[in-house]
């Protein structure tokens, strides 16, 4: 029994303490919210004297501004400064019971006039400052692309700007004048930023055709191949030629027109080369044919079919006329020309023997005498010929010393066409 009084006593203490606990809790939560609400007390009243402090503030700047005389640009400044401030302040205090809200539109309100009149002036001094390179430009301007965007973004805001003043303030005739002038401005800039954006894509275009033109052209292309380059750096000329005064591009454009041609005739020259290879072969292998052994006859109607083969060959392409390869075997053609001129004169019986030349010789060979001339040239200064005299000291030449020499100079033109091709 003693026993079990003792565990009911200590079973008693155990329950009390257990109460103990959530009371001080209950404790804990009540101080925190005491402390939690006089904090929100104390900062809703500074919030609200911060707002009050505002109101005041706005209506001693507006009272000094809408005082001052603006008319003077120094004093317009220090009014504009002061309105701007003021109405941000006002504009600050929010909508909610308690905080002067209706207060600061009070403000506002009674102020209006005023902050009306600045806001004009202000608006039309800064479309003045946003147009003042638009309004600068001339003919001889020149600008990228992105500067013009530029230029003509800051002239759209200036005219925006404009159009904002209200007909009531004194700004207003002025900034008609103004909205005119930056209108027509607009279109100017909008046409020269246009411009330029169309040569820059000419330029470009024009440089992208010159390097296609340019890959065509290497490793020794056939003739489509030349034609579709030339066909490209033509087209390229034309672009660039559509390039006006006035922009970025003009004066590379130029340039580019001088580039563009001598691409061109690098480009008539291997035409001319692709041209003139079969008839340089044609020459080569008849040069390789000429010896002592070459009958007139023979001789005679091969020079005369090499002259029309080169003179066909000028006809159907045109870019061989002024290729050097072409002006060698001209200058071989014309050696062979004077061969065979030499040697129709002896066919015709005018050439004299060994023995009627009266030359100490053992051989009978024909002879002529050194003034014979081709075009008034004589024929052994042209050729630089030795000459023979006989014994009356009358001189001459031999007909197969006067072939021998002549092919063997239309030989090296001949190697020389070949060096060009």
């Amino acid at each position: 029994m003693p026993s079990f009084g003792i565990k009911i006593k200590t079973m008693n203490i155990a329950e009390n303490n257990n109460n103990k606990i959530p009371n001080k809790k209950l404790v804990l939560v009540g101080l925190i919210s005491v402390v939690m609400l006089t904090g929100g007390l104390i900062g809703w009243v500074k919030f609200k004297q911060e707002q009050d402090k505002k109101i005041q503030q706005s209506q001693t700047l507006l009272a000094q501004a809408c005082q001052t005389d603006i008319s003077a640009n120094t004093n317009f400044l220090d009014a504009s400064k002061k309105v701007n401030e003021a109405t941000k302040l006002l504009y600050s205090i929010p909508n909610l019971p308690g905080l002067g809200y209706q207060q600061a539109q009070t403000g506002l309100n009674v102020f209006s006039t005023c902050i009306k009149i600045v806001n004009a002036k202000e608006n039309f001094f800064e479309a003045k400052r946003l147009s003042t390179k638009a309004l600068g430009i001339d003919d001889e301007t020149t600008f990228s692309v992105q500067e013009w965007e530029g230029i003509r973004s800051d002239l759209e805001k200036s005219i925006d700007l404009l159009k904002t003043i209200p007909k009531d303030v004194n700004t207003y005739p002025q900034s008609q004048k103004a909205l005119k002038i930056y209108q027509n401005q607009f279109s100017k800039v909008n046409q020269r930023l246009q411009q330029e954006q169309t040569a820059v894509n000419a330029f470009n275009r024009a440089e992208d055709l010159k390097k296609e033109a340019d890959l065509l052209t290497r490793n020794s292309p056939k003739l489509e191949t030349l034609n579709e380059a030339e066909s490209k750096v033509k087209d390229a000329i034309k672009l660039i030629k559509t390039i006006p005064q006035g922009t970025t591009v003009s004066l590379k454009s130029q340039d580019s027109i001088l580039i563009y041609q001598e691409k061109i005739e690098g480009i008539h020259s291997l035409m001319g080369s692709r041209f003139l290879e079969p008839l340089v072969k044609l020459f080569s292998k008849f040069a390789d044919s000429l010896d002592s052994n070459t009958e007139y006859q023979d001789y005679a109607n091969k020079v005369k079919s090499l002259n029309k083969k080169y003179t066909d060959i000028l006809k159907e392409a045109p870019v061989t006329k002024n290729h050097p390869s072409a002006k060698a075997l001209k200058t071989a053609l014309n050696r062979y020309n004077d061969a065979l001129i030499v040697w129709k004169y002896c066919q015709q019986g005018k050439c004299q023997n060994t023995l009627s030349a009266g030359i100490i010789e053992f051989r009978n060979v024909l002879w002529i005498p050194d003034s014979f001339k081709i075009n008034n040239v004589p024929l052994t200064k042209k050729y630089k010929l030795k000459e023979s005299t006989n014994i009356f000291t009358q001189k001459f030449v031999q007909l197969n010393q006067v072939c021998s020499a002549i092919w063997e100079q239309a030989e090296n033109d001949i190697q020389e066409a070949q060096g060009q091709i």
